[in-house]
């Protein structure tokens, strides 16, 4: 059969399955359109069953999903009904030809996923609603500590030049906060929604307990009561029992150690512990506890180290104190100290 004639007696639903004819409506080129223009003027009866196939054709995403305006919906639900009332001239009803069968189908499709996509859309937006969380931060710079309790009831002693990020309501099935720097956590027991701290590649997993967490260049957490998970990124897990300090090196070794409360967790109560420090870890407590820049041209030997504790002491008294056992002189500036030998 000529192929400009297979098409002469086609209806709508099968201009609907025919492949030709769907490429021209949904990606027209140079040979369809010279073919289907052709035709159309060749068999201008036609015309109407043609293009109500393409409008219909034209309302679907092959690929995808079916896609149907409101317009074109309210359109094609009219005709339905429209046809579905009229009477033959004997008094017969309407008796539904095959389109109109296939407009019916296509009708309670775009139907069923019209009110699918509007559902979804509305659960997305309801979803979003639910999901907005107001983050607080409470960012301390150097010499400064704060003390403040979380929404659960959790109490948290926040060190010098560190941060924490913790919602404004602990909704769902767990309490997440993240922190930089040092904190010391008293978590409100919940077991039924577990305490989560976010640092880094490190997540700490609590149900009611109380430790100290240091981020900093290594990963330092002290547990004085309870238990604590801590997971990495590689889904390795560690239990951390009362009484010991799970210490992370940035080199990747991984430790476990007892511990000296007053020397971890002491500055929390004001206590300002050097235990065999070096030179320069002596420096950065003393910047950090009292939010003061040191300038220093003073010569130690390589295995110099200061122990001391400091109770709640100024800092010139901490100086003074440091220089005696040291051999240097010191001058005090506003926020500025300059450290020299004698």
């Amino acid at each position: 059969m000529d192929e400009k004639n297979k098409y002469i007696d086609f209806e709508i639903e099968d201009f609907l399955n025919d492949e030709f004819f769907i490429q021209w409506v949904k990606n027209p080129g140079e040979e369809t359109n010279h073919f289907w223009l052709k035709w159309i003027e060749n068999n201008p009866e036609r015309r109407p069953v043609l293009q109500k196939a393409k409008e219909i054709i034209a309302m679907i995403d092959y690929k995808e999903r079916y896609v149907l305006s409101d317009q074109a919906y309210m359109d094609l639900y009219e005709d339905i009904v429209e046809k579905s009332h009229q009477q033959r001239a004997d008094g017969s009803h309407f008796q539904w030809s095959g389109w109109h069968k296939t407009a019916a189908i296509l009708f309670l499709v775009f139907s069923t996923v019209y009110g699918i996509d509007v559902l979804n859309k509305r659960n997305q937006e309801e979803s979003q609603n639910q999901q907005v969380v107001t983050w607080l931060t409470v960012d301390n710079p150097a010499g400064q500590k704060y003390k403040f309790q979380l929404p659960d009831g959790t109490r948290v002693h926040l060190n010098a030049a560190s941060s924490i990020e913790y919602p404004q309501n602990f909704d769902g099935e767990k309490r997440t906060v993240r922190m930089k720097g040092e904190a010391f956590f008293d978590v409100k027991a919940d077991p039924n929604r577990p305490f989560i701290i976010e640092i880094d590649n490190s997540q700490v997993t609590v149900l009611g307990t109380s430790f100290n967490l240091k981020n900093e260049d290594d990963f330092e957490l002290a547990l004085v009561e309870g238990k604590v998970e801590v997971a990495d990124s590689t889904g390795g897990i560690i239990t951390v029992l009362p009484n010991e300090m799970l210490i992370k090196r940035q080199n990747g070794e991984i430790s476990k150690t007892d511990f000296d409360p007053l020397a971890v967790f002491g500055w929390k109560d004001q206590y300002l512990v050097f235990e065999d420090d070096t030179y320069p870890e002596v420096l950065e407590k003393l910047e950090d506890w009292f939010g003061v820049t040191i300038e220093s041209t003073l010569k130690v030997d390589k295995n110099w180290s200061y122990s001391g504790q400091y109770h709640n002491k100024p800092l010139n008294q901490v100086l003074e104190g440091i220089s005696i056992s040291s051999e240097f002189q010191y001058k005090i500036n506003n926020k500025t100290i300059t450290i020299s030998n004698p």
